[in-house]
């Protein structure tokens, strides 16, 4: 064995090219498995409505799915112009003034410790206000749940359709319909 000296032990070198088909095939993977990541759990999730746009056939309760509390029942919702000192209504009524406080209240119902719960007012469709959320402290049954939109001066309730909607835990819960006259 004899060695030439003109030649010389040097390491093969990496013969792979960044062009931009390299770049471009290296970007097709990632956004492939990005949407991998992103759609195969909506797809393969589900949704976990079992509603399906029917009507409620279970006495005026809704139930809600709770995130990390337990179970929610909800009374059918009403509003009022009034309530007692259980915050319970006195005076149901769907029509009010500009300057009247509107009651809105889920009578009968069961919530869980943790439910986290808030009203939102919309007129005509849009977002008005959101009022502040509660939290239960423990386990309530048969019980108001009630939340209050106030006029304040100079920025009383415009004339018009209203719908509230309770959220529970993030999630739309039921629905009731009011106007302002």
């Amino acid at each position: 064995m004899s060695m030439n000296p003109s030649k010389t032990n040097t390491p093969p070198q990496n013969r792979m090219k960044l062009d931009a088909k390299t770049l471009g095939f290296g970007c097709l993977i990632l956004v492939v498995l990005a949407c991998v990541i992103l759609v195969l759990p909506m797809i393969f999730g589900g949704d976990d409505d079992d509603n399906n746009g029917d009507n409620n056939d279970n006495g005026g309760q809704v139930e809600v799915p709770a995130d990390n509390a337990g179970d929610v029942n909800l009374g059918s919702l009403v509003t009022a112009s009034n309530v007692d000192r259980n915050g319970c209504p006195t005076d149901n009524t769907s029509t009010f003034t500009p300057t009247d406080s509107i009651y809105v209240v889920a009578p009968n119902s069961a919530v869980s410790t943790g439910t986290n719960i808030f009203a939102r007012l919309y007129r005509e469709g849009q977002p008005v206000e959101d009022t502040a959320v509660i939290s239960a402290a423990q386990d309530y049954n048969n019980t108001c749940i009630n939340f209050v939109f106030e006029p304040t001066a100079g920025a009383e309730f415009q004339p018009g359709n209203y719908e509230v909607v309770f959220v529970v835990n993030g999630n739309e819960a039921d629905s009731v319909g009011l106007s302002v006259q």
